[in-house]
């Protein structure tokens, strides 16, 4: 468990989202009962002593992933996919082009298909474009080498889980606002202008917390590293490092996470 919170995929990725969902909550309460603040310190003791930190690193990636299908689905495609695609790609054609001769020479059997035979069989070339991003991840697992493809896939991770913690989150902050509204209520007798001022600035914690998690965490919020994730990736094709690299097995020190 502690490896897994000193890695620096897992601690962005995957805890950071997770802990996020319960920021709003956590604040609230502190700032409404500040007596509370030294009991949940203990229970955060607690809950780290218990596992509690891992389940929510769980959680964060696997409502993450169960959410990145269907962004693929709305996309068209895994973004490294559709940009090794003729019709779809960000690149221009020098640098499609390319990408594409490099990889088919690195990788035994493959061959993209010539512009007709893609738009004819676009299933098939999304196939063959897969084939080749999966050589490409695990030749560039290495995380000095290719920093910046790590980088762009921690950032990715920690954004599509984002988005998959984004229902509890919004249900968090709903029912802290209301808590809220309902304690300073029930203290104050329904006078409003006896509430307190930590009463107001708890209910604008959870306003915040509802519009940041409500405008800003979107698929838009995903899209944009995704595609900085695959720019990345496929960028690799020119470095130096991977001229000699041998794709790693899976277990290795030097693996990175990949969000696809």
């Amino acid at each position: 468990m502690i490896e897994s919170f000193l890695d620096p995929y897992d601690r962005k990725a995957r805890l950071y989202p997770a802990l996020l969902v319960m920021l709003v909550p956590a604040v609230a309460t502190t700032l409404v009962a500040p007596v509370f603040s030294s009991q949940l310190t203990g229970l955060a003791s607690l809950a780290i002593a218990f596992g509690g930190l891992m389940l929510l690193s769980s959680l964060g990636r696997e409502w993450g992933k169960r959410k990145e299908p269907q962004l693929f689905e709305s996309w068209g495609g895994t973004p490294t996919t559709l940009m090794l695609s003729r019709a779809k790609s960000q690149l221009d054609q020098l640098t499609l082009d390319r990408y594409r001769k490099f990889l088919e020479g690195k990788v035994q059997g493959l061959q993209f298909p010539d512009a007709a035979s893609e738009a004819s069989d676009p299933t098939n070339t999304a196939v063959i474009c897969a084939s080749a991003v999966k050589w490409l991840r695990e030749a560039t697992r290495d995380t000095k080498k290719f920093g910046l493809v790590f980088a762009e896939n921690t950032n990715y991770g920690f954004r599509r889980n984002l988005l998959g913690v984004k229902p509890l989150a919004v249900a968090l902050c709903v029912l802290t606002l209301s808590a809220t509204a309902l304690h300073a209520w029930l203290s104050n007798a329904g006078n409003l202008t006896a509430v307190t001022l930590q009463s107001w600035s708890s209910a604008m914690v959870a306003c915040i917390g509802l519009v940041i998690w409500g405008a800003i965490v979107n698929e838009e919020f995903v899209k944009t590293t995704a595609y900085a994730y695959a720019t990345a990736l496929l960028g690799s094709c020119d470095s130096p490092h991977i001229a000699t690299e041998k794709p790693k097995a899976r277990n290795s020190v030097t693996n990175t996470k990949s969000p696809e």
